[in-house]
């Protein structure tokens, strides 16, 4: 890379971060909202301001005026982890963001 590092690379926002430092990050995050109007596209472009990119997403029909959506994201670097959630608990209607549960398997 011209004016960078062999142990340079460079990060999704485009600047330069040592190799090792940080780590990707796939995670599952629950966001419990209110039903409104554009919910779904604030909160995916809250998410995409913060660097996540959507692997999956599911919205769950709405059960007394609230809602479920269920998000896998990667994420650059996992420190992001707690900006991203803030960032969709900030988003109107949003009430809790959280990591999903493992389901247990086995009956």
């Amino acid at each position: 890379m011209p004016g960078g590092g062999a142990n340079e690379e460079r990060g999704a926002r485009g600047g330069r971060r040592a190799l090792g430092e940080g780590a990707e990050c796939r995670v599952t995050l629950v966001a419990e909202s209110f039903v409104r109007p554009h919910l779904l596209a604030d909160l995916t472009e809250a998410m995409a301001l913060e660097g996540a990119e959507i692997v999956s997403a599911t919205v769950e029909p709405p059960d007394r005026q609230q809602v479920r959506h269920t998000y896998t994201v990667q994420l650059p670097d996992a420190a992001q982890l707690p900006a991203l959630m803030r960032a969709m608990r900030d988003v109107a209607g949003v009430y809790d963001v959280t990591r999903a549960q493992r389901q247990a398997s086995g009956a």
